[in-house]
């Protein structure tokens, strides 16, 4: 599957930014204002055969974790509110754009890297190397938005127990934290079963 998918990133946008509204921030508002178009024209991955690749990645990625996490939110009883839960959900992705300066990926200029590989991306050379998850942190702490501790140790265990900043928090985790994690990892499987053509559960 080598052919990029093309989105409705309007359509996508335009929930993306509706979700958010319900949060009520000034600050975030003031985010997407500066950084909404990069949000908006992002991409998850490099190369089609990975999850979310293509402009609107992020936002169809972060749209499906929300959902996602309220349905097993919503499933299980959880008493957690809902805020939290988008905060996370649409904001947890937002380092994937780049520094202040430069975006993360770059459009890829080899036409055989496309047609071969599904590669359709390239790491932008002139960007500082960073951890996603604390650029995210650095973006929130830059606008004013405000995390609590919970909040802040979910962003981070996004990123998996396996590395190394992340083994620090893994003898407790909030239920928000277990939350988002296997809303993540749902989110995930379901998308490489689509790519693969394997998937067929309506969820």
């Amino acid at each position: 599957m080598n052919k990029l998918i093309i989105r409705d990133v309007e359509k996508l946008w335009n929930k993306y930014e509706g979700l958010l509204s319900y949060l009520k921030s000034d600050n975030i508002t003031k985010l997407l204002d500066m950084h909404g178009q990069r949000i908006a024209e992002c991409s998850y991955s490099q190369k089609t055969s990975e999850v979310f690749c293509g402009i609107g990645g992020i936002l169809e990625y972060s749209l499906e974790l929300a959902k996602t996490a309220k349905v097993i939110s919503t499933t299980l009883n959880y008493n957690l509110n809902p805020k939290n839960i988008l905060k996370i959900a649409l904001l947890s992705e937002i380092g994937r754009i780049g520094t202040p300066a430069c975006d993360r990926f770059v459009m890829s200029n080899s036409d055989w890297h496309k047609e071969k590989l599904g590669q359709y991306y390239d790491w932008n050379e002139s960007c500082e190397k960073y951890n996603i998850y604390h650029m995210t942190i650095f973006y929130l702490q830059s606008f004013g938005i405000g995390l609590t501790w919970e909040e802040t140790q979910t962003i981070l265990l996004l990123e998996g127990m396996s590395s190394d900043s992340s083994r620090f928090y893994g003898e407790y985790k909030s239920q928000l934290c277990l939350l988002m994690q296997v809303s993540k990892e749902l989110v995930i499987k379901k998308q490489k079963e689509i790519i693969n053509g394997t998937h067929c559960v309506p969820f």
